[in-house]
């Protein structure tokens, strides 16, 4: 499966992977992230997929934002479930745009914590990309 940009102007390939974790988050991430949509329109589910990735090397074409400033009010509880644990994401750390036209976000650099282990992950938002 390929991810690339959503912009008929660009349409540059982010990702290209057979296999990777999809994982669900609150849709409400969308807006309180400020990720871009391909359609607005559509009534949202509840809960939002994302790609997550571990390696930004992963990727084929992305860009990452300068750090972003402390948002911990936003992040009250927002958990997801991956390899069978429960995570909640700590901090949202940079945003993820596409390298080539630098559109978006689509996508965030998040600091996660399960139990006592932590993690920075690389969450893509599936709404904010096109799949070929």
């Amino acid at each position: 499966m390929s991810y690339c940009c959503a912009f008929s102007d660009c349409r540059c390939r982010i990702l290209k992977i057979d296999s990777a974790p999809i994982v669900k988050v609150p849709s409400m991430v969308l807006d309180k992230f400020h990720l871009m949509q391909k359609s607005k329109d559509q009534d949202l589910e509840e809960y939002t997929d994302f790609i997550l990735i571990n390696d930004v090397w992963d990727f084929d074409n992305i860009g990452v934002s300068k750090e972003i400033l402390a948002n911990s009010e936003i992040l009250d509880r927002v958990e997801f479930e991956h390899d069978n644990r429960k995570w909640q994401i700590e901090k949202h750390l940079k945003y993820l745009v596409c390298a080539n036209c630098d559109k978006g976000p689509i996508g965030v650099v998040c600091s996660t914590k399960s139990d006592n282990q932590t993690k920075i992950i690389y969450l893509l938002s599936i709404p904010s990309v096109s799949q070929i």
